[in-house]
Formats: structure tokens, C-alpha cells, sequence
């Protein structure tokens, strides 16, 4: 079997079929071939750090993404957005994962990159907690809230203080992180005063807001949708579902409570 890691985008592109075959093989369905360009390659912050196995066919994937946060001192950290596993079923149980996420932070390391960070799944995050040392918190809630049960949260004294506490953020203040993040494929998100939002079946996701009063400037909704730190949601009825966080610190520690989590962070929303 052969591994290798690819952080060249015209050399990425020569695997770009193989590698959308594994992952309908994997998952059986179809990985968007304009969304793995937004997210690969037209990414305006660095190349890809992606593994691959081969044995005859591509076998195995992990990959990161630059995906830069903005630190207290308003200066971009040097991170990375984990995402994209894939292992053929023919290939399971032979630690492809940890062989190919470990040969990529090795690289990322020895390449000077600050930490990698991502949002793994109830079946991948004692993988990445056991076999790869991640920190992963205690699950965030995705809730769904209606105006009222929004302004409420927005009154929140004790969410205040960790807004006012995270230390890194994905700030689409930047117009640069804006024009990418915003231009994703397949979606129509919408900015104005500080929020970035997408409208669905009359409800809003919202992606990301500068501040907590700004939240107050969304449009009317039926529901409102956004992930909240999990100490902060009392009522269960408004949980959409678990979302967890994590990451690894490379070349500088990393605490994933310094993180201000917002939809905005992940590549599914």
C-alpha cells in the first residue's frame, strides 16, 4: 500500500475523480464537484494538506482545508478545518485514519501550522480523541429558537461573557474570509450589519454575527437557528441536534474553549 500527502492544488487536481469516487463509494452519495473546488482549490488562504492511500485504487482520505482565525491581537492564526474522511469498506479496521491524519499533521507541523480544528461526529471523535490526541469538548447544541426565545438569548448575561471571552474567531468581518465563506456552492447566504445568514423554508440559519445586538437586526422568521455552548441552552425543547468541537495544537497549544464557535466555523452549514 502507498501513502502520501498532497498540499500542491495542481497536483490535488490530478486525483480529483478518484477521490470523488471514494466518497460515493464510502457514503454512497454524490460529493459536489463545484463544492470540493470551493473548499480545495479556490480556497484563498494556502493549499490543502490531503493523504491519500493507494492499493491498486485509492483506498483512504483525510484532508484539511486552511481555514485562518483571528486572534485578540487581530492577526490570523496559521489554522487548519479537518474534514473530508473516507475509507473504502474494503480497507476499515486497518487504521488508515489515524496513519493518514497523523502523516498530515506531521507535515503541517514541520510547514509551521498553528493547530487543526474541526467538528467530528459521535462515531469519529473517540477516534480523534484516543488515537490522535484531540481535545473535543462536550457537545454544542444547534437549538431553534422563535423571536421571543431569541431575544432572550440575546440577554444572556453569562453568553455575553463568553462572546466577550473567545479569543479566536472566524470573522467574516474580513472581507476576504467573507467573499469565500459566503460564495459557497449550492447556497445563497445573505450580509448585513455585522450577521451573516441563510434563509430556508422560512426559517434563518444563522451563520455568524459580530455581535449580540446585532442578532436583533435579523429579519422575521419563523425560527431561528444557530449553535449555542451547551451550559447556556435550559430548555431541551429548542435542541436541534449535537454538534461537537475539537482540535490539535501544532506548532502552538490549543484550547478549543478559546474558540467562538458559529456555524460559520464548519463546512457543512
Amino acid at each position: 500500500m502507498k501513502t502520501f500527502i498532497v498540499k500542491d492544488k495542481t497536483e490535488l487536481l490530478g486525483y480529483k475523480k478518484e477521490i470523488l469516487d471514494l466518497f460515493r463509494s464510502a457514503y454512497g452519495q454524490e460529493l459536489s464537484s463545484e463544492l470540493w473546488d470551493w473548499a480545495y482549490i479556490d480556497n484563498p488562504f494556502g493549499n490543502p494538506y490531503v493523504a491519500l492511500a493507494f492499493d491498486g485504487g485509492l483506498v483512504a482520505h483525510y484532508a484539511v482545508i486552511p481555514y485562518p482565525l483571528m486572534n485578540s491581537s487581530h492577526a490570523k492564526e496559521k489554522s487548519f478545518l479537518s474534514m473530508t474522511t473516507m475509507v473504502a469498506q474494503s480497507h476499515r479496521k486497518y487504521g488508515l485514519f489515524t496513519k493518514l491524519a497523523s502523516l498530515t499533521y506531521s507535515e503541517l507541523k514541520k510547514d509551521g501550522a498553528d493547530f487543526v480544528m474541526g467538528f467530528p461526529n459521535q462515531m469519529s471523535a473517540p477516534g480523534f480523541r484516543k488515537r490522535l490526541e484531540w481535545e473535543v469538548l462536550e457537545p454544542d447544541f444547534v437549538v431553534s429558537v422563535n423571536r421571543h426565545e431569541l431575544e432572550e438569548l440575546v440577554n444572556l448575561d453569562s453568553l455575553g461573557e463568553i462572546e466577550e471571552s473567545s479569543q479566536l474567531v472566524a470573522s467574516l468581518s474580513d472581507s476576504e474570509l467573507r467573499g469565500w465563506r459566503l460564495s459557497k456552492p449550492g447556497v445563497k447566504y445573505s450580509w448585513q450589519d455585522g450577521i451573516a445568514y441563510k434563509e430556508y423554508k422560512g426559517e434563518i440559519d444563522v451563520m455568524y454575527y459580530e455581535t449580540l445586538k446585532d442578532l436583533k437586526n435579523l429579519p422575521s422568521a419563523s425560527a431561528y437557528n444557530l449553535l449555542m455552548p451547551a451550559d447556556i441552552v435550559s430548555d431541551e425543547k429548542i435542541i436541534s441536534f449535537e454538534y461537537m468541537f475539537g482540535g490539535l495544537g501544532l506548532s502552538k497549544d490549543f484550547d478549543p474553549n478559546s474558540v467562538r464557535r458559529q456555524m460559520c466555523l464548519s463546512d457543512v452549514f
